[in-house]
């Protein structure tokens, strides 16, 4: 029996309309062996999308401009105290920690920590863990097509930057990292890694175009080539001047964890349970998209294991095609606790406006479950769930994020909003009070079924689960993990 968790015996469609590669095998399938062509993947015209700087309050779309100046705009836009005045001779910032301290657990990948030195060229009014996030989204390229991996992009720790002027009004960033990878476990553990990215960030167009062929080739369009560059194809020769070459120094990371659990206290301390699940078109506007059908078959198991159902339909407005409240009781331990369920169908999520967010906003605040399955939209989606999403201090949350390679793409945005609601003090790292599941490589749809298993296993107080337990009925060729349950402190009776 196929290990992916089904509504029925069907075999489910993926995400591109063509039948889902097998779930059981015996490791994740090559990146560049799975058909993207739309689906979960799809990318937005603006490239560069995904510069993992955390993202304060909602963007409103942009129109498509040149790459690198779209990607260093939004980032700019979002974290204007992070603008540099400019560069001396050469300026040194503090040796502190710059992202979280990541933990995983994962049944189908383990964690390494991948630890260099780099250095880039960037405009000189850029911040320079902008450009770095920039530079280092090459990585993902590279490992999902070598390697069937990924890596953390947005949660990457930089340290000992060191700021020079390069001329031109640019800037030379040298600076030390480390990044968080999954690593199939089906693949023998590296000994060695060689770090391949462009060296001038200033100039990411020409790299692509030069590139793009030879190195890999684009999938999404030549702006977005980092996605699908591999230094390791065959024929590639990518020469000096146009890359840094990193000797990567590898370690089993000590974060990595088995065994844990949900927070079940946590979550039903109120006797209720609240959901909030996001859908994204995944096609086109119809009933029979696949996301329009996933949020029905959600709603419909839901309603199907409660008692006084009450469901109400929504208006639709310019950004939610469709919005559902469902509330009903179910039986826990003896005691009737009640079920919300806020649905909702948008068709971008990035691009949704004021509408959305007075439905998801309020919704988000209170929600025990937060499930987001779409197009990840080379990350734009991700940060835009990030950027909505409404806390409150002490709430414990769990966020399925279903879209393709959602893993690499989450930024920092959920955890730096833990943290100011909860303070550093009580949670350092943003991550007390939240869980993420999250997809390493492309995700495939089915119909619901693993939301709703999250959900379920919720409710489950009397028979817990680990999160390795759950994980097990996840598609292994999504490689999904789970990263924040480190400093859960649930544990059965």
């Amino acid at each position: 029996m196929c290990r992916t968790a089904a509504i029925s015996s069907t075999p489910t469609p993926s995400r591109w309309g063509a039948p889902s590669p097998d779930a059981c095998g015996s490791e994740p399938a090559p990146r560049a062996a799975l058909s993207r062509a739309g689906g979960l993947c799809s990318p937005y015209p603006s490239p560069l999308e995904v510069l993992h700087a955390p993202l304060r309050a909602p963007v409103a779309p942009v129109a498509p401009v040149a790459p690198v100046a779209r990607a260093l705009a939004l980032a700019l836009a979002t974290c204007p105290a992070a603008l540099a005045a400019g560069c001396s001779a050469e300026t040194a910032t503090a040796p502190s920690e710059d992202g979280a301290d990541v933990a995983i657990t994962s049944n189908d990948g383990k964690l390494f920590d991948f630890s260099f030195e780099s250095e880039l060229i960037a405009p000189r009014e850029t911040p320079a863990r902008t450009a770095i996030v920039a530079q280092l989204q090459y990585v993902q390229g590279a490992l999902t097509t070598d390697v069937s991996g990924n890596a953390q992009i947005g949660l990457v720790s930089v340290t000992n930057v060191v700021e020079s002027d390069a001329g031109g009004g640019n800037k030379r960033v040298r600076y030390a990292a480390v990044l968080p990878v999954i690593w199939p476990k089906t693949r023998a553990t590296p000994s060695a890694y060689t770090l391949v990215v462009p060296r001038d960030t200033t100039a990411l167009s020409a790299f692509n175009r030069k590139y793009d062929g030879r190195c890999g080739k684009n999938e999404y369009g030549v702006d977005t080539f980092w996605h699908d560059f591999n230094p390791k194809a065959s024929g590639c020769t990518v020469d000096a001047t146009d890359a840094v070459k990193s000797e990567v120094k590898i370690t089993r990371s000590a974060k990595e964890t088995t065994g844990k659990y949900p927070e079940y206290d946590q979550v039903l301390a109120d006797d209720a349970i609240d959901v909030v699940a996001v859908f994204g078109i995944i096609s086109s506007n119809t009933p029979n998209d696949e996301g329009a059908r996933e949020m029905e078959n959600v709603l419909a198991e839901t309603e199907r294991g409660l008692t006084g159902v009450v469901r109400k339909e929504g208006e639709a407005s310019r950004s939610v095609i469709r919005s559902t409240l469902l509330t009903g009781t179910v039986d826990v331990g003896g005691r009737a606790r009640k079920v919300t369920l806020t649905a909702m169908l948008t068709e971008e999520l990035a691009a949704a406006g004021p509408d959305f967010d007075a439905l998801y906003g309020p919704a988000s605040e209170k929600a025990d479950l937060i499930v987001y399955s779409g197009h990840s939209g080379l990350g734009r989606n991700i940060d835009s769930l990030a950027a909505r999403t409404k806390v409150v201090a002490g709430k414990y949350q769990l966020v399925y994020l279903n879209g393709c390679q959602s893993f690499a793409y989450l930024g920092r945005g959920f955890h730096d909003k833990k943290i100011a609601a909860n303070g550093a003090a009580k949670d350092p790292d943003g991550t007390k009070y939240l869980d993420f599941v999250a997809n390493a490589l492309p995700a495939y749809g089915d119909n619901g079924a693993t939301g709703l298993l999250l959900y379920r296993a919720l409710l489950k107080q009397d028979a817990p689960q680990t999160y390795n337990d759950l994980l097990k009925s996840f598609p292994r060729v999504h490689l999904a993990a789970v990263f924040g349950e480190d400093d859960n402190t649930f544990r059965p009776r």
